[in-house]
């Protein structure tokens, strides 16, 4: 999961670009296996939020010095830098909480509904149409969701982490449309506030909910160096695949971010998926697929 390029320039893309599938594959491999050290930070007595917080923080000072000689932008665009800081921000804790305290793949493949949303805000705030593919990527995403919670019970069954995955999804959708709005500002800056903001909202949200920070200052160490290396290498790799990957091909490849999460749930925490969820599922990443190609397509 990464934030869309920026319009490409004058950059080839080309398939089999073994750097680029390999890059991609230990990206979405990264995303998918996140949710480990997650656990094992709250586990090691470091609550979640502020684990959340702290790797976070970690990334965002490898993002201001990435982005030392931008940080002009800042002052230029403060409500671009502060819109993507924000709904990047709630996107990443949101998903990290869901991943710490809901399944894993149901997390994430609620989280994968962000191209549908993406579509819609496409069309509200891009005038992006509707088309034929989009309208047939919305009814097959939305019915996998409606199956996922709705297996053979009276009335939906939404758990607390089902919904931090939505939310941390339609979150994305809405960083990515500003990405891909705010044109101007350098890919640096959008990652540095893609970053910056999960800290500021994880930790005022520990704040407000009296979640104190009792934790072995070792253990703080390891979430920021977590930030600082796993996450810029989560962020960086897949935005390495998909600048220079054809959407047919990078689409695809980034749906292993679903299978190591599955894998890795059902090895390490013996978390398995029933028939229904992977129906339901199989319908999310479906649409999504169709939803993501067709709007970078431009069609």
């Amino acid at each position: 999961m990464s934030l869309e390029p920026s319009p490409p320039r004058a950059v080839p893309t080309r398939d089999g670009d073994g750097l680029a599938v390999a890059a991609l594959l230990l990206g979405a491999t990264l995303w998918g296996c996140f949710w480990y050290p997650l656990r094992a930070l709250e586990a090691a007595g470091l609550p979640s939020l502020w684990a959340v917080a702290f790797i976070y923080l970690g990334a965002t000072l490898v993002g201001l010095a990435a982005a030392r000689h931008h940080l002009g932008w800042l002052r230029q665009a403060p409500l671009w830098v502060a819109g993507i800081a924000l709904t990047s921000g709630l996107s990443g804790t949101a998903f990290s909480l869901g991943m710490i305290h809901g399944e894993v793949a149901r997390v994430m493949l609620f989280f994968y509904l962000s191209p549908v949303w993406s579509v819609l805000l496409a069309r509200l705030f891009l005038g992006e149409h509707l088309t034929a593919p989009a309208v047939t990527a919305l009814l097959l995403a939305l019915g996998g969701a409606v199956v996922m919670l709705w297996p053979g019970q009276a009335a939906l069954q939404i758990m607390p982490a089902d919904l931090l995955g939505l939310v941390a999804g339609m979150a994305f959708a809405a960083t990515n449309t500003q990405v891909r709005h705010a044109r101007g500002l350098p890919l640096r800056i959008k990652t540095l506030a893609a970053w910056a903001g999960a800290p500021f909202l994880a930790a005022g949200s520990a704040g407000a909910l009296g979640m104190a920070l009792v934790a072995d200052p070792r253990i703080i160490a390891l979430a920021l160096l977590l930030g600082m290396v796993m996450m810029t290498a989560m962020t960086v790799t897949v935005q390495i695949g998909v600048t220079r990957l054809p959407v047919r091909q990078s689409s695809v490849i980034l749906v292993f971010e679903l299978v190591a999460g599955a894998l890795s749930a059902a090895l390490w925490a013996g978390e398995i998926l029933g028939a229904t969820e992977w129906l339901g599922g199989g319908l999310i990443v479906c649409g999504g697929l169709i939803a993501g190609w067709r709007r970078r397509q431009g069609h």
